[in-house]
């Protein structure tokens, strides 16, 4: 089974979508409304243009993990370079994991997280997926 995160957006905003999340993620655009990761093990991301304007926070949003805590900071830095806003920042732990990522928004305001692995403050291992 294949997955694909569709985005709703307005006309106006697929391009500049097309052109963050494309170097976000290293993806490409096959037309600037559908993306793909070129190595096909990623969900694929489809805009979806709508007539009316985000006008709530999403009820879905995308978490990306980098390998290790140290990353972190230097993705979200890329980031905002990109065009993206920092919101706030998270480090706690929950159910004995480390819950540490920074909330951002896309150049359209879709929320999104930068997230570092969840590691296990007793035995140092790292939650599977």
């Amino acid at each position: 089974m294949r997955v694909t995160v569709t985005i709703d957006c307005s006309a106006d905003d697929v391009e500049a979508l097309s052109a963050f999340w494309s170097a976000a993620l290293d993806y490409r655009a096959l037309v600037p409304d559908y993306l793909i990761d070129p190595s096909g093990m990623q969900p694929r991301i489809v805009f979806n243009v709508v007539p009316e304007p985000k006008t709530v926070k999403n009820r879905c949003h995308l978490d990306l993990y980098v390998d290790r805590l140290e990353d972190l900071d230097a993705k979200v830095g890329e980031l905002v370079r990109l065009g993206a806003t920092k919101l706030h920042h998270v480090d706690e732990v929950v159910h004995g994991y480390c819950n540490v990522f920074t909330a951002m928004l896309d150049p359209v305001g879709n929320e999104f997280c930068v997230c570092a692995p969840h590691v296990n403050v007793e035995d140092g291992s790292i939650l599977p997926g």
